[in-house]
C-alpha cells in the first residue's frame, strides 16, 4: 500500500534548485511510489517562494510552473479543517493541518525546527504521522510504502 505524504515547500524549492539529495523525492512522486497530499495554502506558498527575486534568478520558471501543475493535478487535495498542535513556527501550521486532515503517514521537511521539536513530534505521532527528513523518507519509502 502506498503511503500518504505531505512534502513541505522547502523540499519542493530544493527540488527546483536541482538539489541532488531531494531529486529522488520528485522521481518517487513521478513513479507513484507515494500519494502526495496538497492544499491551496501549500500551492500558494510554493508559488510565492519560488518567485522571490533571489530564487527566481536560480529557478527556471517553466519548471516551477510545470511542478505546480503536477501538484495540482496529480496530488490529493485537502481542505484544511483541523487546528493542529502548536509548533515553533506558525507558518508550519498549514502543513500540520494538511497531514492530520488527510490522514497522512508522513510529513517530509527540511525544516530542522519542525523535525527537532519533540513535543510536536509526539503530538503528531498521536495522529499516526511521522516527521521525516529527505533521507529518512526515502528509506521509509523503500521499507514501508511498496
Amino acid at each position: 500500500m502506498r503511503c500518504r505524504a505531505v512534502i513541505d515547500t522547502n523540499i519542493w524549492i530544493r527540488i527546483l534548485l536541482k538539489g541532488r539529495v531531494t531529486l529522488p523525492i520528485l522521481e518517487a512522486f513521478n513513479e507513484e511510489k507515494f500519494q502526495l497530499v496538497v492544499s491551496q495554502p501549500l500551492i500558494e506558498e510554493l508559488h510565492l517562494v519560488w518567485n522571490r527575486p533571489r530564487l527566481r534568478a536560480r529557478i527556471e520558471a517553466s519548471q516551477a510552473m510545470r511542478l505546480e501543475k503536477q501538484l495540482q493535478y496529480r496530488a490529493i487535495w485537502i481542505d484544511l479543517e483541523t487546528v493542529p498542535p502548536n509548533c515553533l513556527d506558525p507558518k508550519d501550521l498549514p502543513v500540520l493541518a494538511m497531514a492530520i486532515d488527510s490522514k497522512a503517514d508522513v510529513i517530509v521537511s527540511g525544516d530542522d525546527d519542525l523535525r527537532a521539536d519533540e513535543a510536536l513530534r509526539t503530538a503528531m505521532e498521536a495522529f499516526g504521522i511521522r516527521l521525516l527528513g529527505v533521507n529518512s523518507f526515502l528509506e521509509y519509502l523503500a521499507k514501508k510504502c511498496e
